[in-house]
């Protein structure tokens, strides 16, 4: 079984990040349209969250994460995705934001 953690290949970019950061490809279609299928995002593990913040968290009973939008509401938290045929989830159980998005190259291979 391989490792779903382990590092990849190297993938360059201008985007201001923090010594932590790191690439992953998006998988599935729950991002689009602004974030489509196969296109590689940048994650700062160090950068500061707010409500609209693009995130990838990881549920903490689960051994994926998943990548959505953060809205915060009266203490609730919601994990949003962009594309409307997908259900937004309210995390009702303990969950780590893995990091905040801080830039989408679109056009890696």
């Amino acid at each position: 079984e391989a490792d779903a953690y382990a590092p990849g290949e190297a993938i360059a970019t201008t985007a201001r990040t923090g010594p932590r950061a790191f690439a992953l490809r998006v998988r599935g279609d729950s991002m689009e349209p602004r974030f489509a299928e196969g296109c590689v995002i940048i994650v700062d593990p160090d950068r500061e969250y707010r409500s609209g913040s693009f995130i990838v968290a990881r549920l903490d009973d689960a051994h994926e994460a998943t990548f959505k939008q953060l809205i915060l509401d009266g203490g609730r938290r919601y994990l949003k995705p962009l594309n409307p045929r997908y259900p937004i989830l309210e995390v009702d159980r303990p969950a780590t934001i893995v990091g905040v998005v801080v830039r989408a190259e679109q056009d890696i291979e």
